[in-house]
């Protein structure tokens, strides 16, 4: 009997530190996920095909690009790129 209360003991103590373990990549995880970041703030534009863009320079006047933001999206069309000062 006392093996067996030892052996149920290890176990519950490794349960218990791979289910703290786990919740905390979950957390790491949600940290993440893009529509967290969305929800702060930022957007995501892509081009007609769906392509991330990242870079000003991959923006051209008179062509359509979508933004997505936290709770949608919308269409808009580019009239002009400036390009940043001293880069």
């Amino acid at each position: 009997m006392r093996h067996a209360r030892r052996i149920s003991v290890i176990l519950e103590r490794r349960t218990t530190g791979q289910r703290q373990k786990l919740n905390g990549l979950a957390a790491q995880l949600e940290t993440l996920n893009p529509q967290r970041t969305l929800e702060r703030g930022y957007a995501i534009v892509t081009d007609a095909k769906g392509k991330i863009l990242r870079d000003p320079a991959e923006l051209k006047p008179r062509t359509d690009v979508t933004v997505r933001l936290a709770a949608g999206s919308a269409q808009l069309g580019i009239a002009s790129v400036q390009a940043v000062l001293g880069e």
